[in-house]
C-alpha cells in the first residue's frame, strides 16, 4: 500500500505498543519509541488520558496489574483518516491480574475488548506510531472485569 498502512506494519505496531505497556516501561520511553506525544486512550464517549500528562496517569492506574496478556482476534483493514493517520479497529482477548494488599488470592480480569486506533507515521527505525487506542466496547466480561470498567465516564475502577 504506498504511502499507507499495511496491516502486518500495523500489527507490529500494535504489540510494540503491548510489549511496553505490559512491561510497565515509564510513559518517556513508550512515548519515545511507539507513541506520538499527543497519544489519547480511554473510552469513547468516556473518560480520556491524553498526552504526556495523560500517559502518567493511566499507567499510574493500571501500575497495580502484575500480570497481563493481549491477543488480537481480530482486526480491520487500515483505513486513512485525515492528515497522515490512518486508522482501524480491532477485537481483543485479554487477561489483567491484581493482588490487593492482604488478599489471599490474586483477582483476574478477562473479556474483550473493542478498540478503535489511530496510527501515524514515525522516523526510523521506530517506524509507525499510535495516536489513539479508543475503548469501543466490551464482550464476555468476567464479573471482575464487569466491576473495572463499569464506569467508562470515570476510567477504571481500580
Amino acid at each position: 500500500m504506498p504511502n499507507g498502512l499495511s496491516a502486518p506494519v500495523m500489527m507490529d505496531t500494535i504489540e510494540r505498543y503491548f510489549v511496553l505497556l505490559q512491561s510497565h516501561a515509564p510513559a518517556e520511553v513508550m512515548l519515545d519509541e511507539v507513541l506520538t506525544a499527543d497519544f489519547r486512550t480511554g473510552f469513547v464517549d468516556g473518560y480520556v488520558w491524553q498526552g504526556s500528562d495523560g500517559l502518567r496517569e493511566f499507567l499510574q492506574t493500571r501500575s497495580e496489574f502484575f500480570d497481563e496478556a493481549h491477543e488480537i482476534r481480530q482486526i480491520s483493514d487500515p483505513d486513512p483518516l485525515p492528515g497522515s493517520r490512518w486508522g482501524a479497529r480491532t477485537r481483543l482477548w485479554f487477561f489483567l491480574r491484581r493482588r490487593q494488599p492482604g488478599a489471599a488470592v490474586s483477582e483476574q480480569f478477562t473479556g474483550l475488548a473493542f478498540h478503535r486506533w489511530e496510527f501515524q507515521p514515525g522516523e526510523q527505525p521506530s517506524g509507525w506510531r499510535v495516536a489513539a487506542q479508543m475503548v469501543e466496547g466490551f464482550a464476555q466480561l468476567n464479573s471482575n472485569a464487569k466491576t473495572l470498567f463499569a464506569r467508562p465516564d470515570r476510567g477504571l475502577s481500580t
